[in-house]
């Protein structure tokens, strides 16, 4: 299985793209369906070439992100599930658009699945089933696979158990994206947890601000980089004119420098 191809020193250094429908709603939060395809293109081309650089590999989206990353000089992700999530009876059900086959047929080096989870939730067991469907698919195509956990419900250290679930269930992907468990304590156990599997850490939508501490204390702790997303473009989706090429040439990468350096702190 060949992780390096996404990593820089040994880091996971990489860009989150893959943003579907939220995309065009930070792009017009009050009418996002006035928002065309070639403008959601082309704001998402505009990202990566600003990036193209610095990040040691990308996640895309099918829909938009395949078009805006034309002249693909690093390894990219794509998505296997439909954007968003089902709800039943109020759990978040992710369901699966596309297969291995399909997306590496689309050039994508590695696949992601995003699973919304609550450890306590009815609706665990059917999650667990989707992540091990994927990961038999993976390991079937010797292809990597990268399972991003998204918890929520209630109660402390919903990461932690929602990982040990998945892990005492089988499910082992190739690598970990997580959120931050909320301490540097708990960023150790996560690392105790999973071994020599690497774990790295996203964003969510939260700032940058937010982002850049959580992250510093991550790394020590033994997360092996990250896939940020919105924390460090978002901003851009609101902007015109010379202030969105000044945020494009100037703050997104030394954003993107700033995260990089702290990852290969340790």
């Amino acid at each position: 299985m060949n992780l390096s191809q996404f990593t820089s020193d040994g880091k996971f250094l990489m860009l989150a793209l893959d943003h579907r429908g939220s995309f065009k709603k930070l792009m017009n939060p009050q009418d996002p369906e006035s928002v065309s395809d070639d403008q959601a293109i082309q704001l998402k081309k505009e990202i990566i070439e600003s990036l193209k650089d610095l990040f040691s590999g990308l996640l895309i989206d099918e829909v938009w992100g395949l078009d805006a990353y034309q002249v693909r000089s690093k390894p990219f992700l794509l998505p296997l599930e439909k954007t968003g999530y089902t709800d039943e009876q109020g759990e978040r059900v992710t369901e699966l658009e596309y297969t291995v086959e399909q997306i590496k047929n689309l050039g994508a080096s590695g696949a992601k699945l995003l699973l919304y989870f609550n450890p306590k939730g009815i609706s665990a067991k059917k999650q667990i089933e989707t992540a091990k469907k994927v990961m038999q698919n993976c390991k079937h195509n010797d292809f990597p696979f990268f399972l991003e956990i998204v918890t929520y419900g209630s109660g402390k250290g919903e990461v932690y158990q929602s990982v040990k679930m998945l892990q005492d269930e089988g499910v082992v992907p190739d690598v970990w994206k997580l959120e931050y468990p909320g301490t540097e304590e708990g960023c150790k156990e996560i690392t105790n947890l999973v071994h020599t599997i690497p774990w790295i850490l996203l964003t969510g939508g939260q700032t940058f601000d937010q982002f850049k501490p959580e992250l510093e204390q991550a790394i020590p702790a033994g997360a092996k980089g990250f896939l940020a997303g919105r924390a460090l473009w978002q901003e851009v989706c609101s902007l015109q004119g010379e202030e969105k090429q000044k945020f494009l040439q100037v703050t997104l990468p030394e954003r993107f420098k700033t995260i990089s350096d702290i990852a290969k702190m340790s």
